[in-house]
């Protein structure tokens, strides 16, 4: 237990350190994210959130009107209008928000493994050309893993939705004689939501480790993930506590937040662009938690971590030591 919770530490130091020892491209990345996160706030909250209050407005108002009548036709369409705008800003939301993530976790593993490997400077330039050249992999391994997910949460709110529902019918049949029954579904309950949970924070770890991968080798999607989870056996508990813990970093502080009384609008948005911003900022740290993990996989694993390094001008420089890991200018 003692040596584990000394490996977790030197991961979580070392992927601190990296945010020093490349500061310049790491605070663009952090600068990036804040401002995309402050943007994407802003924009739901000076559009998004208005229109759901017309809405509501609105359906009160269709309530008390008659119907069959011209003003409870112009009410009604005005609704149809509004969702349709509702959907369209929601879709234009979430995409940004998707392409937003994708990228600061993208520039976030690929500075990382750069400084983690010691070899060189990654400045700005050559962080946009690589990523120029690299961004199809994590994007196909960030959808393919983010279907799995919504596949799995749907399966699993599905079931314990599902023996709720037969808890309830039980109950309301016989009372007095289900009681046992009830007990034993409880039971069950408890049991798949606490298993259910381990499990995906299981999948999870292969998940984010499969991005990593993505960026910093030449395979993505399906073989990315078969690929995690295959140099990540023996590991997977230190890379769900490393998600807990960084979890327990984000649900803390914002706790910490909503005790700050919300006595005006502008503290509240003023609070709720902090978090957001805090959020971005946490997820950046766990990609960089991740890409220093991976390396310890691979290192756990006996693989080596063949990153070559390559310059611009299309000539490779070949690696003088075996043990050397670098990072690739030029990746497929």
């Amino acid at each position: 237990m003692r040596s584990l919770l000394f490996c977790l530490i030197e991961i979580l130091k070392e992927a601190f350190k990296l945010f020093f020892k490349n500061g310049r491209t790491m605070a663009f990345i952090a600068l990036f994210i804040i401002l995309t996160k402050s943007i994407l706030f802003f924009s739901n909250i000076f559009s998004i959130k208005p229109l759901i209050v017309h809405l509501l407005i609105e359906k009160n108002l269709l309530q008390f009107a008659t119907p069959n009548t011209p003003e409870f036709t112009t009410i009604f369409t005005q609704i149809k209008k509004d969702i349709e705008i509702f959907f369209g800003l929601g879709f234009i939301f979430l995409t940004f928000t998707l392409i937003s993530s994708l990228l600061s976790a993208t520039t976030t593993i690929l500075a990382a493994a750069v400084t983690y490997a010691g070899k060189q400077e990654l400045t700005l330039k050559n962080l946009l050309s690589r990523i120029r050249r690299i961004w199809k992999r994590p994007t196909i391994t960030f959808l393919y893993t983010s279907l799995l997910s919504l596949i799995y949460l749907f399966i699993y709110v599905a079931i314990l939705i599902g023996i709720m529902q037969i808890t309830k019918m039980q109950f309301t049949k016989n009372p007095d004689k289900s009681l046992v029954a009830i007990l034993i579904l409880t039971i069950l309950v408890l049991f798949i939501s606490v298993s259910g949970l381990v499990y995906f924070l299981n999948l999870l770890v292969s998940w984010n480790l499969a991005i990593v991968i993505s960026v910093v080798e030449d395979i993505k999607g399906i073989e990315a993930v078969e690929k995690a989870k295959q140099i990540s056996k023996g590991m997977k508990l230190q890379g769900a506590l490393l998600i807990v813990l960084i979890s327990i970093l984000n649900l803390g502080f914002a706790l910490g937040m909503n005790m700050i009384p919300r006595v005006s609008v502008p503290v509240q948005i003023l609070i709720g662009l902090v978090e957001a911003n805090f959020g971005g900022l946490v997820s950046m740290y766990l990609y960089a938690v991740f890409t220093v993990f991976y390396f310890r996989c691979k290192k756990s694993f006996g693989e080596k971590v063949e990153i070559f390094e390559k310059r611009f001008d299309g000539y490779s420089m070949v690696p003088t030591t075996i043990t050397a890991p670098i990072v690739d200018d030029n990746i497929p």
